[in-house]
């Protein structure tokens, strides 16, 4: 039986039950209103079903498979809204103590005050799957009542590797979800950025000064580097050279993501270019291993 068919019989149905007289087709119907006669119930509904707009709605909103489909309904002033959800920092250690920064800046139709909950999935990372959001300006949250709702928390040491999806969802008084989701990177080693000698090629006479300098990337905090570290016997000096972010020595800044070492050249250092091995490591046992070149000549 077609879908059409379907509809008929179901306006036809509802005319016996609503109008409680007999039922004229879609045409007589008409007929009887040209005429100015007075309608029924059961006339109106055949009407109804007549016109091409009604049939067109109808077939939209009703799936004999499924039912009635909610999807064909305009939400555009029924549905909150999500504007972006964000995790901070993208990258972060399983370390249990690494605080990430959850927002998610939300809307809807009547407003903020129509928002019953913003609710986050940290299951990913080792976390409850039901943890609410707040926009009190507590807890992290910066302004009350702005709309971006905000949640802290960590990565549980027992998480792998990885990168981990974390969903949202915001419900509004009337029922009505929208759903969103952020992603970030479980990681331990932090990474060698740059790396370089300045000058990159220097006189060998003892006593020229020469700048290592090392960029990194760390998951979690910059603070949370343990030690980078440069092997220059090849120069004919220590195995084991630690580089500094004090703001001194020829270092920049402190405190920035650039580590420096400052050394002069040994008497009798030897001739030639030279590839430098490199090591960082953090507080979470990361490591990253580079390499920068200097080249030695007469």
């Amino acid at each position: 039986m077609s879908i059409r068919n379907k509809i008929i019989i179901i306006l036809v149905m509802t005319c016996f039950l609503q109008a409680g007289s007999a039922c004229f087709t879609p045409a007589q119907a008409q007929k009887k209103a040209a005429a100015e006669e007075v309608l029924t119930k059961g006339d109106a509904v055949m009407m109804l079903s007549a016109t091409d707009f009604m049939k067109k709605k109808i077939g939209e909103l009703l799936s004999w498979t499924v039912g009635y489909d909610v999807s064909k309904v305009s939400r555009v002033k029924l549905t909150p809204s999500i504007n972006y959800v964000k995790a901070l920092p993208k990258r972060v250690p399983p370390d249990g103590r690494t605080v990430i920064e959850l927002q998610a800046s939300v809307d809807d139709p009547s407003g903020l005050k129509n928002i019953a909950g913003v609710r986050a999935d940290l299951s990913s990372i080792g976390r409850l799957s039901n943890m609410m959001l707040v926009d009190n300006g507590l807890f992290g949250d910066e302004t009350p009542g702005d709309g971006v709702f905000t949640l802290q928390t960590s990565v549980s040491p027992q998480i792998n590797i990885g990168n981990k999806d974390i969903a949202v969802a915001v419900s509004n008084k009337k029922g009505w979800l929208a759903l969103a989701k952020t992603s970030l990177e479980v990681k331990k080693d932090p990474s060698i950025l740059e790396a370089r000698f300045l000058p990159d090629r220097v006189l060998a006479e003892s006593g020229n000064l020469v700048t290592i300098t090392v960029r990194v990337e760390n998951p979690g905090r910059l603070i949370d580097i343990q030690s980078i570290t440069a092997d220059l016997s090849a120069l004919q000096l220590s195995a084991r050279e630690s580089l500094y972010n004090t703001g001194e020595d020829g270092d920049l800044a402190a405190g920035d993501d650039t580590w420096t070492l400052q050394f002069a050249l040994p008497k009798g250092a030897p001739v030639g270019t030279f590839t430098i091995p490199l090591q960082v490591t953090n507080l979470v046992g990361g490591l990253a291993i580079g390499e920068a070149t200097i080249t030695v000549y007469k």
